[in-house]
This record gives C-alpha cells, sequence and structure tokens, in this order.
C-alpha cells in the first residue's frame, strides 16, 4: 500500500517549509486539479468552481506527518478542514479547506512561500497571480 497523498495548494508547497513541517515527506509530482480555483486571503483557500483547475503539489507524506499539519492547518480550531479529494488519475490526496479565515491580502512574507513553492514543483504562476491581483495583494 501506498503512503498517503496530500496535496499542497498554498505555503506547503515550498520544499523547505514542508520539510520543517514534516520531516520525511516526499514530493509526488504536480498537476491541475479540476473544479477548483485559489483564492488568497491572509493566506491561501480554495473554493470549488466548474471549469477552473487549481495547480497543486503532492507530497508522500506518513500518519505522523497527517496529524502535525492537522495541528498547523488548526483543524482543532475550525480553521481548515481536511478533506479527501479524488485525483484526475483515480487516486485520492488528503487537502485543507478553510473555514475561518481572515480578510484581507496576503503578507509577503507568505507570498514568498507560495512563489517558491510554484518554482519548485514547475507549476505554471498565472492562477497564483491572478488570485493574488484579485486578493488586493500589492507589492
Amino acid at each position: 500500500m501506498q503512503p498517503p497523498l496530500y496535496a499542497a495548494y498554498g505555503s506547503n508547497l515550498d520544499h523547505a517549509r514542508m520539510t520543517e513541517r514534516c520531516p520525511g515527506a516526499a514530493p509526488a509530482g504536480a498537476l491541475l486539479l479540476p473544479g477548483w480555483r485559489l483564492v488568497l486571503r491572509r493566506f491561501a483557500d480554495i473554493e470549488p468552481e466548474p471549469g477552473a483547475l487549481l495547480p497543486i503539489g503532492l507530497w508522500r507524506i506518513t500518519p505522523r506527518h497527517l496529524r502535525a499539519l492537522d495541528r498547523f492547518e488548526g483543524t482543532a480550531l475550525g480553521v481548515y478542514e481536511r478533506l479527501k479529494l479524488p485525483l484526475p488519475d483515480g487516486g485520492e490526496a488528503w487537502i485543507y479547506v478553510g473555514r475561518r479565515l481572515k480578510p484581507g491580502p496576503p503578507a509577503g512574507w507568505y507570498v514568498g512561500h507560495l512563489r517558491r513553492g510554484y518554482r519548485e514543483f514547475g507549476l505554471a504562476d498565472s492562477p497564483l497571480e491572478a488570485a493574488l491581483a484579485e486578493s488586493g495583494f500589492v507589492v
């Protein structure tokens, strides 16, 4: 049985940040997840949208990593909810969806993590830049 997959779309795309949070997690590729789009408030989130494609990076994780991610994502506080989503190849991955995120554009340091993660996973940055513009982020 393969280790579970985690689908990152925000700052956990940044390899250094993910390695710090989940030592031993391994990148497992990238893909476009249909039916979801990236939105940025203070932090990254996703929303369902027919016809949209969400760039994600996949990580192979362990149950210990999943518990650590739950803590970092604030699932006990209702900030993010962890869901299992089907992937286009027939597999599935854990992903976090925001439930109580603060409004406002993201901070520059956070945007740095997002841009670095997009580069590290080889993702086209147009969805990220569109979400940044929509959020009101100014360099």
